[in-house]
């Protein structure tokens, strides 16, 4: 089954001349790149959680060792290394992007309750 996408004939143009040069057809060059595009962002989203999910068992390896300087904030592993702290963990979050932008980053708190569990959900995408 086929289906058919509608452009915006600036933007046909511009396929079609770069499907020339590559000496495709222009509907074989988008199939290309949305293939292309998609795989990324999979992997994308696999790097990203196994990045997130170091960040999270370094937070447990130094969680004791954060006791006497941090406890009662949140602070912002990167990297296996605390890169801030503060009172308020949104705070900490928006100061966290503001300078490194969007990190793999854990951000949690520093007191003497057990680890939190956190259960991350995925998208599902449906394949014809």
């Amino acid at each position: 089954m086929q289906n058919t996408i509608q452009l915006p004939k600036d933007l046909y143009d511009a396929v079609r001349k770069k499907a020339l040069l590559r000496k495709t057809s222009p509907e074989n060059l988008v199939v290309e790149w949305l293939s292309e595009w998609l795989n990324d962002d999979e992997e994308a989203q696999t790097e990203w959680l196994t990045a997130l999910k170091a960040e999270a068992e370094a937070f447990a390896r130094l969680k004791p060792g954060l006791m006497p300087e941090y406890a009662g904030q949140y602070v912002a592993i990167y990297g296996g290394e605390v890169i801030g702290s503060g009172e308020d963990e949104f705070a900490l979050l928006r100061d966290i992007h503001q300078q490194y932008g969007p990190i793999p980053c854990c951000i949690d708190r520093v007191d003497d309750l057990p680890l939190r569990k956190v259960r991350i959900t995925s998208m599902w995408k449906a394949r014809s």
